[in-house]
């Protein structure tokens, strides 16, 4: 899931968590093929009676996947679903790939018959929010194919809550305009046989366990972190964050004097990049590395952990193949900090199917939704995609199993880039190739202070 535009990705949060297993979690903006080896047989459809259905008419469903995609051929088998239980409904889906950005709100707007949608719901339920459904009568009904629970018990609570959490800050009356079904988070994705051949037998949690695994993975003879163009400010508000917190990061962002980035932590982040650039930890490409040149210098052994999203094995999983030992762990936590951040915190959020107020046919529409969000849905994104699953009491896919830990762990939801992007203008023209040039030794840690102190005071005074 490329970044191609810092603003975009402003998640209110889950990439996106937490919730999994059950309990917690986070989905992309982007996909790939299916996975090397993946079967692409259809998942298993719902035992349903077709029997007893009163619902009839059209339902008009925009996905965010193009047709050829592993999550296409999950819907479709859904719908099929769908269409057998309820044989007087007719599903009409139009797979309009990552373009639905662009197309959704036109099409809404000049009042074109949409009944269903997806997207990331921290964008749209505040840019649609004209068009949205509100979704909490719907929720008491019986999920599909969980065991008795309602829709709402179905899915994972922490993404529940956040969707909720976003209705307000878009000026809606509090509640579900959302229902998450492709949730994802942010975390560091390592090659668990670089790692283990290292004598690196478990994840760091502590920057100090972080260091000390780096220094192993050095000496081994693999480059120990890598990034490129598209993710380099994960690195920077993952540190920040989880010393401070992501509220602190949001002021430091939009500090207009320019003092904040003097505060001690700022230097101990510069100081700690500039060791780790003179041990050798990053990447020897990474000055000039473009994406997804550093996803796959993971993938290819020749880097050993790289800071992205959960869709990431997916994304890799041609040149990965099916044998690639993932793993995963969180930001480690940061000494020194105001103990607001850690690993309470995470990146974390979800794609979403959202209902068109204006619909037609809204009960026919929430009972396809139904089935989008249902059991057999969710294991077939589990087993075609590696996606997460977005309901409870479901296996999470190989590849990301060690990310449910981050998931469990989570209290709270950050904001893409943990806040550092929360001024999107500064980020692009400032933060980040500022922290390039400190990352490729052009600077000292004092003069990486200095220097962002004084060019945030003069973006904001021109502003």
């Amino acid at each position: 899931m490329k970044k191609t535009a810092i603003a975009s990705l402003t998640l209110a949060a889950a990439l996106t968590l937490a919730a999994c297993s059950g309990n917690n979690a986070g989905t992309n903006n982007n996909a790939s093929p299916s996975p090397a080896g993946a079967d692409p047989s259809p998942a298993p459809t719902e035992n349903t009676d077709n029997g007893g259905s009163k619902l009839s008419g059209d339902v008009v469903f925009w996905s965010m996947w193009s047709d050829t995609e592993p999550q296409a051929k999950v819907i479709q088998t859904a719908v099929k679903a769908f269409e057998t239980a309820n044989p007087d409904v007719k599903v009409n889906v139009k797979f309009t790939g990552r373009e639905i950005n662009k197309l959704i709100k036109p099409a809404l707007d000049g009042g074109e018959s949409i009944d269903i949608f997806e997207g990331d719901p921290a964008n749209a339920i505040s840019s649609l929010k004209d068009h949205l459904l509100k979704l909490d009568e719907y929720l008491g009904q019986p999920s599909i194919g969980m065991d008795g629970k309602t829709v709402e018990q179905s899915l994972l609570p922490s993404l529940m809550s956040w969707t909720k959490s976003l209705s307000v800050a878009a000026g809606l009356e509090e509640g579900f305009y959302a229902l998450p079904q492709q949730p994802f988070a942010v975390l560091f994705f390592y090659n668990k046989e670089v790692f283990e051949k290292a004598g690196v037998t478990t994840p760091p949690t502590t920057w100090d366990e972080f260091m000390s695994a780096n220094e192993k993975i050095k000496q081994s003879g693999v480059d120990p972190i890598t990034f490129d163009d598209a993710y380099r400010d994960l690195f920077i508000g993952g540190y920040l964050s989880s010393a401070m917190g992501h509220e602190w990061v949001d002021q430091l962002v939009n500090d207009k004097t320019g003092d904040m980035w003097k505060d001690p932590i700022v230097l101990q982040f510069a100081n700690d990049i500039v060791t780790m650039r003179e041990k050798g930890y990053f990447s020897k490409k990474i000055a000039g590395s473009k994406y997804p040149a550093g996803q796959q210098d993971l993938v290819l052994g020749q880097s050993a952990a790289y800071l992205n999203g959960t869709w990431l094995p997916n994304e890799v999983s041609a040149t990965a193949g099916p044998d690639f030992k993932w793993g995963a762990f969180q930001f480690p936590t940061i000494p020194n900090g105001n103990g607001k951040g850690g690993h309470k915190e995470l990146t974390f959020g979800a794609q979403a199917l959202m209902l068109n107020k204006k619909s037609g046919n809204k009960e026919a529409a929430m009972e396809l939704v139904k089935y989008l969000i249902g059991k057999s849905a969710q294991e077939g994104m589990v087993q075609q995609a590696q996606a997460i699953p977005a309901t409870v009491d479901t296996e999470w896919p190989a590849a990301l199993a060690e990310a449910s830990a981050a998931m469990d762990r989570a209290e709270m939801n950050q904001p893409w880039g943990a806040g550092i992007n929360n001024n999107a203008d500064l980020a692009m023209s400032t933060i980040i190739p500022v922290f390039m040039e400190l990352v490729s030794g052009k600077m000292t840690a004092e003069e990486y202070v200095a220097k962002m102190s004084a060019e945030a005071k003069k973006f904001h005074s021109a502003g």
